[in-house]
């Protein structure tokens, strides 16, 4: 059997948003999309990435009293953000996610544009995927 790689099991349809959008924007978006990412782009490129685990610490200072609803989300992203290509085995998606802690890759193109993203329910399908159990 082939190798499943980033190209036959990532999301294609990354929602995203810019650098300069609000914090309350991005987690109503996050909320009511029931997404556990948003991709921030400048040109079609990642920049940076907002998770779950970003907005925990956010509210964690939101309970010590520091107002944040208004700032762009560029000040909460983790950037860095690490990419994959399409190219990238399932199996070195893992072990990258494994070894950089990380749950969500965005995947690029040769340009660096964004083209999707690889996230733990991708990696799962995936290797069920690639089993005789599908």
């Amino acid at each position: 059997m082939e190798e499943l790689r980033a190209e036959d099991i990532m999301t294609r349809d990354v929602v995203t948003c810019s650098p300069d959008e609000p914090l309350l924007a991005v987690v109503n978006m996050l909320a009511t999309k029931k997404f556990s990412c948003l991709v921030i782009v400048e040109d079609k490129a990642p920049l940076g990435i907002v998770t779950e685990r970003d907005l925990v610490e956010v509210l964690f200072d939101t309970l010590q009293g520091v107002t944040w609803s208004e700032l762009p989300i560029g000040n909460f992203m983790t950037s860095p953000v690490v990419t994959v290509t399409e190219d990238i085995t399932l199996d070195d998606l893992v072990m990258m996610s494994h070894l950089k802690k990380i749950r969500h890759m965005p995947v690029v193109n040769e340009l660096g544009e964004l083209i999707g993203i690889i996230t733990q329910s991708n990696i799962i399908a995936g290797f069920y995927q690639s089993t005789d159990l599908s």
